[in-house]
């Protein structure tokens, strides 16, 4: 499973993106909120840095499940999906996007 896939998995079955993505904006325009006036993003800008945070949390998450997860050669994704879900990863996953607070 490569981070597309596991972002689209997590997407689909827990709400930890979208929480995560709506704290990386706020945090992303109470930075914005600090900038002068002259210098601060559009939305657009700050949409895609809170993207940029999202692509990092992901690559995050994704690195550390490759290193227990043993793909299976033919169906790789189901080994992923398994250890998920025996693991309870998206539960964790949410709890900890929950109380997360960006500083």
């Amino acid at each position: 499973m490569n981070n597309q896939e596991l972002q689209e998995y997590i997407t689909n079955n827990s709400r930890a993106v979208k929480i995560f993505w709506d704290k990386a904006l706020v945090y992303q325009q109470a930075k914005n909120k600090k900038r002068q006036p002259a210098k601060r993003w559009n939305e657009t800008m700050l949409e895609r840095a809170a993207d940029k945070m999202l692509n990092t949390f992901i690559t995050g998450i994704h690195d550390k499940i490759k290193m227990y997860v043993k793909e299976d050669q033919f169906e790789p994704q189901k080994s992923w999906i398994k250890f998920i879900e025996d693991n309870e990863v998206l539960d964790e996953l949410e709890e900890s996007v929950v109380e997360m607070e960006f500083a």
